[in-house]
């Protein structure tokens, strides 16, 4: 009999072949690899990127439209500056700068993200260049074990990113052995009996799934797997200009294979 991972991973594809709107390509949705970073400040930015991709924060903080006016008021993403700046007197400058409403307090979204802006340039200021980075990542990399222990640390290190935010981190950098284990993919994976409800769990049957599925594609990887489920279940196709959205598919795609899994 077939292997249950390679069942479900042929499934997605097909699924999400035929959700896809007309015309899109999808290789170029699985080119995690290809994605490069030049310094350690292309790698910081990638963190507190990562570290607003939280709930409602994406909405709240709008890293990508406020770039620019947030770099003016952190040093430049300089972050051998930001590390030594008070996340309090940080998250103050933002209330006033863009206006901040809602209670003052350490719940508030953008006080959450201050301390990830700190935090993170102090974790990035022990590297001495993007190489040295580079070689650190590389060394978690033996095996499944000792590759969840870098999430692990980064979450340690940098408040306001757990395990799926420095996976996030991690794959967008081009690190392609990190899945982020996000609620799609958890409920995804655990509904069809592959992992348990966990991110922990559900990180490791990602990579399973990409290690088992090498035999009918070459170029799996969990970064891709990772893709083609968030794919699915997010139904945004947002290297497409303009981004198209067809809804999210969970649900219909859970139905799908847990029907199709009791024919083979």
């Amino acid at each position: 009999m077939m292997d249950k991972n390679i069942m479900i991973y042929k499934l997605a594809m097909d699924f999400l072949d035929q959700i896809k709107p007309k015309g899109i390509n999808l290789n170029k949705y699985y080119l995690g690899d290809q994605r490069d970073f030049s310094s350690l400040k292309d790698v910081y930015i990638q963190l507190i990127r990562s570290a607003q991709n939280y709930q409602q924060m994406p909405k709240v903080i709008k890293f990508d439209d406020r770039k620019e006016h947030i770099s003016a008021l952190i040093c430049g993403f300089n972050y051998h500056q930001i590390k030594d700046l008070s996340p309090d007197d940080l998250y103050q400058s933002f209330r006033r700068e863009f206006n901040v409403g809602g209670v003052d307090n350490n719940y508030n979204c953008w006080h959450k993200w201050s301390k990830s802006v700190v935090d993170s340039a102090k974790f990035i200021s022990d590297f001495s260049d993007a190489k040295d980075f580079v070689e650190f990542v590389k060394r978690f990399d033996y095996n499944v074990s000792t590759r969840m222990a870098l999430p692990l640390l980064i979450s340690e290190k940098i408040s306001g990113i757990g395990f799926a935010l420095a996976c996030d981190a991690l794959k967008e950098l081009g690190f392609v052995n990190y899945p982020k284990p996000d609620v799609h993919l958890i409920d995804v994976f655990s509904a069809l009996g592959l992992s348990e409800n966990r991110q922990i769990s559900t990180f490791e049957a990602i990579v399973r799934m990409s290690e088992r599925c090498r035999t009918v594609d070459a170029e799996v990887c969990p970064y891709k797997v990772d893709k083609i489920f968030w794919l699915i279940c997010s139904g945004r196709f947002y290297l497409e200009k303009p981004e198209k959205n067809i809804g999210r598919n969970k649900q219909q795609f859970i139905k799908y294979a847990t029907e199709k899994l009791k024919t083979y």
